[in-house]
């Protein structure tokens, strides 16, 4: 039988707080150990990945999330807000990483007067962020987390690769002719950027955005992992503070 997926976000967090506490209880030294390693921290830890299109950000999302134990945040993120304020997913995802115009705003809510202007649903948004990182333990795949969250609970991470991968890569997966796949790869790469700039008024590919550039040209799925794993510790682990 298939699990259940929750589309709550007070469901999605009461279910992770489940599978802490049972962890904790059947916890080895060694996973007591790791879970004391962040004890210092008042919220998260978390891990942000802000994606190229393509460049396989969100499964090294749900890869790493695997590797720890923790919860991945994607499109979760969306139905959460779509479920908190009573709207169709298909709505909220018009304005998910998207830059919206006050025209589009003006006539969407002439036709659906329940849908999100973007001033709510960036409100609705931060809560839902704030929420998911207060709670820790997560992995949230874009909605630009990294420009809102205090960097200090957490690790700020940029997935990118070489244009032609990335396109191989939408190619291969949407059964899309390389023309196409390319024009797809540019336009959710400009329409995220267009997104980040209009609600954070910060350049995406700005790096100080970010803890780490993780190049996915470079280097295998599960090296990244560990990269990230690594820097995880590395910047939070209550043993090097």
């Amino acid at each position: 039988m298939a699990a259940v997926r929750p589309t709550n976000l007070d469901d999605l967090i009461d279910r992770q707080v489940r599978l802490w506490e049972a962890r904790d209880r059947l916890a080895s030294e060694g996973g007591e150990a790791a879970r004391r390693e962040f004890a210092h921290l008042d919220q998260g830890p978390w891990i942000t990945i802000s994606k190229q299109a393509g460049s396989g950000g969100e499964a090294l999302g749900r890869a790493v999330a695997e590797a720890l134990g923790w919860h991945v945040f994607d499109r979760e993120i969306l139905l959460s807000i779509a479920s908190n304020a009573h709207l169709r997913e298909r709505l909220v995802s018009r304005l998910d990483e998207r830059a919206v115009s006050g025209l589009t705003d003006y006539v969407t809510h002439l036709f659906a007067p329940e849908f999100l202007s973007r001033g709510a649903f960036v409100r609705e948004l931060i809560d839902v962020l704030m929420a998911i990182a207060r709670q820790g333990n997560a992995v949230l795949v874009g909605r630009g987390a990294n420009w809102m969250l205090n960097p200090k609970y957490g690790l700020r991470v940029r997935v990118v690769g070489p244009v032609e991968a990335r396109v191989a890569h939408v190619a291969e997966r949407h059964g899309l002719a390389l023309a196409e796949a390319r024009e797809r790869v540019e336009t959710i790469d400009r329409q995220t950027r267009a997104f980040v700039r209009q609600v954070f008024d910060r350049d995406i590919d700005d790096p100080l955005g970010y803890d780490m550039i993780l190049n996915t040209g470079a280097m295998s799925e599960q090296a990244a992992v560990e990269v990230l794993r690594s820097a995880l510790h590395a910047k939070l682990g209550g043993a090097t503070r």
